[in-house]
C-alpha cells in the first residue's frame, strides 16, 4: 500500500494464547489498522471501504478501548491503547463523502 494515500492508522494489540508444556503462554503483538481511500487493511485482512459499514469503539478501562469494525463478514474487535477518536472520525468522514 502506498503510504501517501494513507488517511489514518491506529495500533492494536493482537493477543495469542497457547499452551506449551502444560503452561499458558500469552504473546502480545503490536499491529496496525490502516485506512486508505478505498480499503481498510489489518494484519490479517483487507476490506473494501464499501464493505465496512461502520467503525465504533468502547472504552473498557482507563488505558484501553475496544475498536469495532462492522463489516459484511461480521463485527471484528481490536484492542487499542491510543485514543481511537481520530481514526473513527476519519472513517466516518470518508464514508459520508461516498454517500
Amino acid at each position: 500500500m502506498d503510504q501517501v494515500n494513507l488517511l489514518s492508522s491506529i495500533t492494536y494489540i493482537d493477543t495469542e494464547r497457547s499452551i506449551e508444556f502444560g503452561e499458558i503462554k500469552i504473546t502480545d503483538t503490536e499491529c496496525n489498522i490502516h485506512l486508505y481511500e478505498d480499503i481498510v487493511v489489518t494484519s490479517a485482512t483487507k476490506f473494501q471501504v464499501a464493505n465496512v459499514w461502520d467503525v465504533s469503539y468502547k472504552s473498557f478501562s482507563s488505558e484501553a478501548s475496544l475498536l469495532y469494525l462492522h463489516t459484511h463478514r461480521g463485527v471484528l474487535t481490536y484492542k487499542v491503547y491510543t485514543d481511537p477518536d481520530h481514526f473513527v472520525e476519519t472513517f466516518k468522514k470518508l464514508k459520508n463523502k461516498h454517500y
